[in-house]
């Protein structure tokens, strides 16, 4: 901790369900039949998108990228493993974490606080931090802690993410309206990362291109 001064607000405290332990039963064990498989997930999905349509539609607006866009990477990274498992996961790295350095550079098991993931549509604190415009060395763990718990609500989890979808835009200079094609390349680089060249990520764009070929799926959960 280098003395920053900063703190995390995330008033807003409405959020869609969280993806839970039934579910992923439900999802992993249970037949169609008996309203389970992948259609629950799905169906899931697409509820939370829609629960937070009013979300996705503002931020997309203040990052000046299609709603589409970012209700896509939602509809991806909603659901899967339990949302709980985020916060056991981040408590034992704080322990194990919890210094001094020269024990935590040496003899540490887990990977570091910030490198756990935290709201539905799951993101690194040390992404978020970066997004921010902050280095996630320069937190405390209370303010890592602070920033997780912000994550876990809805409306500053989507903001996060279409924040940083502007800046994965930005880095390949696409500064007007984002078309189809360049959709693509965010969506990957939002999967693949920000260091990779863009001839590289132009070799996988699977991640855009599911955005792409779901487009009216995502533009009629936003109505």
């Amino acid at each position: 901790m280098n003395g920053i001064t900063v703190t995390f607000d995330c008033k807003n405290k409405f959020r869609a369900p969280t993806w839970g332990l039934v579910d992923l039963f439900k999802w992993k064990v249970l037949s169609k039949q008996l309203g389970g498989g992948v259609h629950y997930i799905q169906d899931f999905k697409n509820a939370w998108v829609r629960f937070n349509k009013q979300n996705i539609r503002a931020a997309a607006q203040k990052q000046r990228l299609p709603a589409e866009l970012i209700a896509g990477v939602c509809w991806i990274e909603v659901a899967g493993d339990p949302n709980f498992i985020d916060r056991v996961a981040f408590i034992a790295r704080l322990i194990d974490w919890s210094g001094p350095s020269i024990v935590d550079k040496t003899l540490t098991q887990t990977s570091p606080p910030e490198k756990t993931s935290f709201g539905s549509v799951s993101m690194q604190l040390r992404t978020a931090a970066h997004t921010l415009g902050l280095k996630p060395a320069d937190l405390s763990l209370l303010q890592l802690n602070q920033l997780a718990s912000c994550l876990e609500y809805d409306a500053f989890n989507i903001d996060i993410v279409a924040r940083h979808l502007r800046q994965l835009a930005n880095h390949d200079g696409f500064t007007g309206e984002i078309n189809r094609d360049q959709v693509r390349i965010i969506g990957a680089r939002y999967n693949r990362g920000s260091a990779l060249p863009l001839d590289a990520i132009r070799k996988n764009t699977s991640y855009g291109d599911f955005i792409v070929s779901n487009w009216n799926h995502y533009s009629q959960l936003l109505w």
